[in-house]
């Protein structure tokens, strides 16, 4: 990615501070990020396509037509962003184990930033109950987004737990090692097509607010505002498009055309 599209993608998410190598910039970009660029699978579900990991094509996507995408499309073009911004980041593979009982394959990807002496996960690609914001890859509890975490050692792996009515509860697991790039186009093309993958036939759309966040699952709209949640049920597929243009910021035809 060159400096005149980093400069695009920035107008893209809303961000306007100043661009540093540091914590706080880098929570900055996360956050523009969640709020104005949709966790969206609808390439995959409603027009069963199977999404580009190239960047070209990304870029297109993400910037020029203002889609979002699923987790391989944002945060892949995100690490291209972090680079051209001069950080120094890597992908990671992780398995989501929210609401699972089994152990799930791996099924996610996230990045990973190393500053001088601590390592940050950064996620801008995940619509579940994940950590908004910065999370320091270390045993600890953490706060983020006014959310509270725990970042736990097991074997070989790390285990990052949400506090959820009072229980810690289990929500992302992986190893603390770049994964390579070429490798999650598998991954891609298995959560694209595998009906077991819940994206692949079930219609999610998701954007973070300020004050909570913004969630379409097939035909509902659930919109929480802290502690209150306000459900719409939509009625027909004129009420859909107004709904993914008005809430979401995405214009697109669901027929293909």
């Amino acid at each position: 990615m060159n400096q005149e599209e980093a400069k695009a993608y920035l107008e893209r998410i809303g961000y306007k501070g100043q661009v540093q190598k540091d914590e706080k910039t880098l929570n900055g970009l996360i956050r523009s990020h969640l709020e104005r660029v949709p966790f969206e699978n609808l390439d995959v579900c409603d027009l069963g396509k199977i999404p580009s990991l190239e960047e070209g094509s990304l870029f297109e996507k993400i910037v020029a037509r203002r889609r979002g995408g699923y987790c391989f499309e944002l945060n892949t073009l995100f690490q291209a962003l972090l680079q051209a911004l001069g950080y120094t980041v890597y992908p990671v593979a992780v398995r989501v184990l929210w609401n699972r009982e089994f152990f799930p394959p791996v099924s996610h990807m996230a990045l990973v930033v190393p500053f001088a002496d601590r390592k940050y996960l950064c996620d801008v690609g995940y619509g579940g109950p994940g950590p908004k914001g910065l999370l320091r890859l270390e045993p600890s509890v953490q706060e983020v987004a006014g959310e509270r975490f725990r970042v736990r050692e097991t074997a070989a792996d790390l285990l990052v737990e949400g506090l959820h009515g009072g229980e810690w509860k289990r929500v992302l697991q992986f190893r603390d090692q770049p994964f390579c790039q070429t490798d999650f186009q598998v991954l891609n093309f298995y959560c694209a097509v595998n009906p077991a993958v819940i994206f692949s036939h079930k219609r999610v759309v998701n954007l973070c607010t300020p004050e909570g966040s913004r969630t379409l699952t097939e035909m509902e709209l659930v919109i929480r505002e802290g502690d209150q949640a306000f459900r719409r049920q939509l009625q027909d597929e004129e009420e859909l498009k107004r709904c993914l243009e008005e809430e979401f910021g995405l214009y697109v035809s669901l027929s293909g055309q």
